[in-house]
C-alpha cells in the first residue's frame, strides 16, 4: 500500500481571534499608566525628602537648648564652658561646628582633655579631664602630674605646690629630685617648699622653715644624707636662727646664721679660733659660720 506523503513546508499560522489586538494594547497601556504612576511618587517622595532636609537643616529647627558639664573640676568653672556655647544656643542642633566647640574648650590652660557631643534632643554634653596640678615652675607656670608645662589664667583650687625652677627641659628631673627630697625630710617633720636648679646645674633645697640647703652640683644624695644625719644632733634645737646650711665641703658643712633680734643679749666676744670656738660651745652668736667635720 503506498502511503500519501504530506507537503514539507511552513506551518500556517493560527488565524488571530477577533479582539486580541485590543486587549495587546489595553495591557500595554496599563504597564506604562504603572511606570508612570510609580515615578510620579517616587519623585513626590524626592521631594518631600528634599524639603524635610531642608526643614532639618534650617537654623530654627532642632534649636540647641541646654549645655551639660561633666568632669571633677576644681579649677575648671563649668560657667565658663557654658559661655563658650551661649553663641550657639537657638541654633541648629544637627548644625553645630562640633571641632570649633571643641577647639574653643581646649584653649582653657586646665584643659588636659575634652569631649564635646550631641545628646537628643536638644542638649549638648561638655565632658572634661582637668590637669592635676603638681608644682608651680618658673615665674608664672605650672606644671602638671604629668610634667607638662602650662600657664594657668586662673586658680581656683589654692593649694601649697611646691615652687620648682631649673632650665627647660629639665621638668622631670626637678619634679623627680622634689619626690626624693621629700621624701627623704619628711621623718624630720621637715617639708620642702622649693627646688631651684640653676645655670650651672648646682641644687638648692628650701625648706618650709625657711632653711637654704646649698647641694652643689655632684654627690647630691650623699650631700642631703648628711644634712639629715646633723640636723638633729646639731641644728634642730635652734632651727629658728638657721638662714642657710652649705653641704658642698667633702666631708663638713657650713652654716650662716639669721641676725639676732635686736632685743637678744649681746654676744660673747669671739676667741682667736671661732671655729673652734663654735664647735665647743654650740653658740651660733658665736660666730656668723659654722663648720663641722
Amino acid at each position: 500500500m503506498l502511503r500519501r506523503r504530506r507537503k514539507r513546508g511552513a506551518t500556517p499560522r493560527a488565524a488571530r481571534e477577533p479582539g486580541s489586538e485590543r486587549r495587546w494594547a489595553a495591557g500595554l497601556g496599563g504597564k506604562l499608566l504603572r511606570l508612570v504612576g510609580t515615578l510620579a511618587a517616587l519623585a513626590a517622595i524626592g521631594w518631600g525628602g528634599l524639603r524635610t532636609a531642608e526643614w532639618m537643616l534650617s537654623e530654627g529647627a532642632f534649636p540647641l537648648r541646654q549645655v551639660r558639664v561633666e568632669g571633677d573640676l576644681r579649677n575648671l568653672d563649668a560657667d565658663d564652658a557654658k559661655r563658650v556655647v551661649e553663641p550657639y544656643l537657638g541654633r541648629n542642633f544637627f548644625m553645630l561646628n562640633m571641632a570649633a566647640l571643641h577647639a574653643a574648650f581646649a584653649e582653657n590652660p586646665w584643659v588636659e582633655q575634652v569631649a564635646v557631643s550631641r545628646r537628643w534632643p536638644d542638649t549638648l554634653l561638655v565632658s572634661f579631664t582637668e590637669r592635676v596640678p603638681y608644682a608651680h615652675w618658673g615665674d608664672g607656670e605650672m606644671l602638671d602630674q604629668k610634667g607638662q608645662r602650662f600657664r594657668p589664667g586662673t586658680i581656683r583650687e589654692r593649694h601649697d605646690w611646691p615652687r620648682l625652677h631649673g632650665p627647660n627641659g629639665h621638668e622631670a628631673l626637678l619634679m623627680r629630685i622634689y619626690a626624693d627630697t621629700r621624701r627623704a625630710l619628711a621623718p624630720l617633720g621637715l617639708k620642702v617648699v622649693r627646688v631651684y636648679e640653676d645655670a650651672r646645674a648646682a641644687w638648692t633645697v628650701v625648706l618650709d622653715n625657711g632653711i637654704e640647703l646649698s647641694l652643689g652640683r655632684e654627690q647630691f644624695d650623699t650631700r642631703l644624707q648628711r644634712f639629715i644625719e646633723i640636723y638633729p644632733k646639731v641644728l634642730a634645737a635652734q632651727a629658728e636662727r638657721v638662714a642657710a646650711v652649705d653641704l658642698r665641703y667633702v666631708n663638713g658643712f657650713a652654716v650662716r646664721w639669721r641676725p639676732a633680734p635686736a632685743d637678744a643679749p649681746p654676744p660673747r666676744p669671739a676667741p682667736a679660733d671661732p671655729v673652734a670656738a663654735t664647735q665647743r660651745t654650740g653658740d651660733p652668736s658665736a660666730t656668723g659660720l659654722r663648720i663641722a667635720g
